[in-house]
């Protein structure tokens, strides 16, 4: 069974459509017994970073999330769930300096893209996916590089370790990670269900995994 969870953030329905292409047994919920039967576990939408950790937090789901991947089970990330699942987050923050902890499953820190000239932000669009050559990926098997991802977001991942980048996107020449992998968590900063028939292949990927 695949769990995705209902954690009140937007950009539900194609992710349901689109797993359940390659599975007959998706469910949406935030029931902790059904969460926690589950062989895996997406985190999709769009929104806010503060607001998605306070729902989680509400909603009795971190402890759920932490548990899953203590038993080894696969969790795929998207986007806002993309996010959250690194150390924390600068977005909304009341001061300088004071950050919103996410749920620290991989290394790194989500900050704002930084002001350049020219620089639009948010990040919208199409654009390309640059695999990590030494990287072997799980997530990305038969995606081609260079492959064109959906991506809307003004936040991105730095200081994240190499070895758990499957794949990074180019964004008025900065680098940052779009694909991490470690061990069984993943995550994708664009929206697979968006991105034609790679962003899908990445989705039935994570399903035979």
């Amino acid at each position: 069974m695949i769990a995705v969870l209902d954690f009140g953030m937007g950009n539900i329905h194609s992710c349901l459509k689109a797993l359940s292409l390659y599975s007959k047994d998706v469910v949406y919920t935030k029931d902790l017994d059904v969460i926690e039967k589950a062989d895996k576990l997406v985190l999709p939408g769009d929104g806010a970073f503060k607001k998605a950790m306070s729902n989680l937090d509400e909603l009795g789901l971190i402890s759920a999330i932490h548990n899953h991947v203590k038993k080894n089970k696969p969790l795929l990330g998207i986007c806002i769930g993309f996010q959250v699942l690194f150390q924390d987050s600068d977005e909304h923050q009341a001061k300088p300096g004071e950050l919103v902890k996410g749920l620290s499953l991989v290394d790194g820190h989500i900050r704002k893209f930084r002001d350049k000239k020219n620089t639009k932000v948010p990040h919208m669009g199409w654009n390309r996916l640059k695999s990590i050559a030494t990287k072997r990926t799980k997530l990305l098997s038969g995606i081609d590089d260079g492959s064109f991802m959906y991506f809307i977001h003004s936040y991105r991942p730095i200081a994240v370790k190499r070895e758990e980048v499957s794949a990074s996107c180019n964004y008025y020449g900065e680098s940052f990670p779009a694909v991490v992998e470690k061990d069984s968590v993943f995550g994708t900063q664009f929206h697979p269900e968006k991105s034609d028939k790679f962003g899908l292949k990445i989705l039935e990927n994570f399903i035979r995994i």
